[in-house]
């Protein structure tokens, strides 16, 4: 995947998941990426210790 390419990918992405809302709140948008990657970090981690990968 190129850098240069990843507007496009977002737009697309936003598009696709635009009407798809799974809580009903007036809050403003909060940002919750570094939250999401910390826990696929831990799955990850998780999944190599299961497998006793190092």
């Amino acid at each position: 995947m190129a850098v240069k390419n990843l507007n496009k990918i977002d737009d697309k992405l936003k598009s696709m998941y635009d009407n798809q809302v799974t809580i009903a709140t007036n809050q403003a948008f909060v940002d919750r990426s570094d939250l999401l990657f910390e826990q696929m970090n831990f799955i990850a981690m998780a999944n190599k210790q299961a497998l006793h990968l190092r």
